[in-house]
């Protein structure tokens, strides 16, 4: 991947992006495929999932930190030409994985009913929660390690496999789901236990293709010795630049629970619906940002690795210009539009209408909600982890969260969601000026 140290910048960037596209959609409807084929056994098994997906995502938050973290040393490495670094990183990534994941299934297997009785699943739903969380936590490995192994593929510049292997995956899951929770053919009628079961087939899948093409394609992986002392010094390096990228990951569900609690003040019921809606529909505005968010790291490591300054701060300028290059698209998209998509979603007009004002008072904060993300990114693949938790600590605890509350105080709904998008305003700021210092502090003393 040399290439990406010359040439037009944009032009690599824009290239590394289309291929995430794809791979962001393809773990939406891996998501929607589970949710919606459990919303056709009953409202007891789709309120199970419902608490399972709080668990599963703060899981998920280990394995965003493991593939954070290990991505950011692989892409320098290679920039830097030491393919032997990159390998070591890459191998140490994917034991850690198993050894930390292992060490949470079990946990977790043994704390499943106090644990989801704290959250407030009881008596029937409690059961069915049981039924897919058992299961759940024994493949928790094959379901945790694609996306580290997927992260390992992508920082190494290889964008274009993880994003085929999970398009696969995901039309794998949307076979198995319907075959296995509604008991196809000669397949038992499984249930929460099928749609379990389905997901941790596809992530197998997942889980061996990567590792193939980590492997066979790259050399990624080293298989030789290597003493305890370096490999827990190599661990210690990963978990210092993924826990940045893990607490990211867990902070937004804290967030989002924040405003949903604050929405339930303000509107009822028909407040936090349109809180669900518009949520929903902003991740599909997302998933370009998403995808560049990702297209970011190989390039930033690679040209940083091999000290090429001037090009990270180019990228760093150009992903400034997207941000309100894309905000201002996504506002001239939902004004004629914005009403017509919150209507797929309920025929309720209130909620219809609270959905409508959130995704265009939300939007004008998400110039800052992308300097934010992309920004952290940036910092967290040049090995600069401190700058990344300032900005995401104070972007949800000193930014969005006091100003939602006082906007909903003051203005109701529509002060809250002005609260969450003056918050992401400033928290853009902020990364982009920690940012900005820290490229020059480290050009000065390359």
């Amino acid at each position: 991947m040399s290439k990406l140290l010359k040439g037009s910048v944009a032009g690599h960037l824009t290239k590394l992006t289309l291929p995430g596209i794809g791979g962001m959609l393809a773990i939406m409807v891996f998501n929607l495929t589970d949710t919606w084929f459990v919303s056709r056994l009953g409202t007891d098994e789709l309120a199970a999932m419902g608490f399972t997906f709080a668990v599963v995502m703060i899981v998920g938050a280990l394995a965003m930190g493991f593939s954070s973290g290990a991505g950011s040393i692989i892409s320098r490495a290679l920039g830097a030409k030491n393919k032997a670094l990159a390998a070591r990183t890459v191998t140490d990534g994917l034991f850690l994985t198993i050894v930390g994941t292992a060490i949470v299934s079990v946990v977790g297997y043994f704390t499943i009913d106090p644990l989801f009785t704290l959250l407030g699943a009881e008596g029937h739903v409690l059961e069915l929660v049981r039924e897919y969380m058992v299961i759940w936590y024994i493949g928790a490995v094959a379901a945790i390690m694609p996306p580290v192994s997927d992260g390992c593929l992508r920082a190494s510049g290889d964008v274009v496999r993880p994003t085929i292997v999970m398009c696969i995956v995901a039309l794998i899951n949307v076979v198995l789901d319907p075959v296995l929770i509604f008991g196809w053919g000669p397949f038992p009628a499984l249930g929460m236990k099928g749609a379990a079961l389905a997901t941790i087939i596809a992530r197998v899948i997942a889980m061996i293709a990567s590792l193939s093409f980590l492997h066979f394609k790259h050399g990624l992986i080293d298989w030789s010795r290597h003493r305890l002392s370096s490999v827990f010094a190599s661990w210690k390096e990963i978990i210092r630049l993924g826990i940045p990228a893990a607490l990211t990951q867990a902070l937004n569900p804290v967030a989002q629970g924040f405003y949903i609690r604050l929405a339930a003040g303000v509107g009822g019921v028909q407040a936090v619906a349109a809180m669900a809606t518009g949520t929903r529909i902003e991740a599909f505005l997302l998933i370009i940002a998403m995808a560049y968010g990702i297209a970011i790291v190989p390039f930033v490591g690679f040209n940083y690795g091999a000290e090429k300054h001037h090009r990270v701060q180019e990228a760093r300028r150009i992903s400034t210009r997207f941000a309100f290059i894309y905000a201002a698209a996504s506002l001239l998209l939902l004004l004629p539009m914005a009403g017509m998509v919150s209507g797929w979603f309920s025929d309720d007009p209130t909620v219809i209408k609270l959905s409508t004002a959130y995704l265009l008072i939300s939007v004008l904060g998400m110039t800052g909600g992308l300097i934010s993300m992309w920004m952290s990114q940036l910092l967290n693949v040049i090995g600069k982890p401190r700058p990344v938790m300032s900005i995401n600590l104070c972007r949800v605890f000193a930014f969005i969260i006091p100003l939602s509350l006082i906007g909903s105080k003051l203005f109701g709904f529509n002060g809250l969601v002005g609260g969450i998008a003056l918050g992401n305003l400033l928290s853009g700021a902020q990364a982009y000026l920690l940012t900005r210092r820290q490229l020059r502090s480290s050009q000065a003393q390359a």
